[in-house]
């Protein structure tokens, strides 16, 4: 008898293993899956995004200031996409100059389209919407720098939410903010 319960104890694990090797093999199938839609998605958003632009040049070539401006909307609009993804990218130990850098230009594209676009829209509204017009422009850019730039100069300012204690925090023992356990912060 016990020769069956030893030998039915080695197999379980191995049938853990097979288990826990499919399903590995299961959630690498599954990421591969969602890379793949995200991929499809982005070269759809892309491609959509460059046929509106080339619409747009088409019907504005004889235009050339109209033109310029839709030229200048696509590359400033791709350059802040760029930023944003690389900035996605970074983490906690990529250097601060590198975050600063992406900061300050995400903060000049934006503002760039921003005055840009404000420009286009004022050129056809009457005086007192242009003003309405401009100080929505020029708060925007002003929170934006203050958020970007003056804001964030630290690069653990963007974890330290983390570091909150939950127990400090509550009244009475009862915590006011409830942590999740590492692996739930996985999904």
């Amino acid at each position: 008898m016990d020769h069956k319960t030893c030998s039915s104890s080695i197999v379980v694990p191995a049938a853990d293993r097979i288990d826990s090797q499919e399903s590995q093999s299961e959630k690498l199938r599954q990421q591969a899956l969602h890379n793949v839609v995200l991929a499809c998605q982005r070269a759809a958003a892309l491609a959509l995004v460059t046929y509106i632009f080339a619409a747009t040049a088409w019907r504005a070539r004889r235009e050339p200031w109209d033109l310029e401006f839709i030229v200048f909307a696509y590359t400033a609009l791709a350059g802040l996409l760029l930023c944003l993804r690389r900035a996605e990218q970074l983490t906690p130990a990529s250097p601060a100059g590198e975050r600063r850098r992406l900061q300050a230009a995400v903060w000049a594209l934006s503002t760039a389209l921003s005055c840009a676009f404000a420009y286009r829209v004022s050129l056809v509204m009457p005086a007192a919407l242009v003003v309405l017009v401009w100080c929505m422009t020029s708060f925007v850019v002003l929170f934006g720098f203050y958020l970007l730039v003056v804001l964030c100069k630290d690069p653990e300012q963007y974890h330290s939410v983390d570091d909150i204690d939950c127990d400090a925090a509550g009244n009475h023992g009862m915590p006011l903010i409830k942590k999740i356990r590492p692996t739930d912060e996985i999904v």
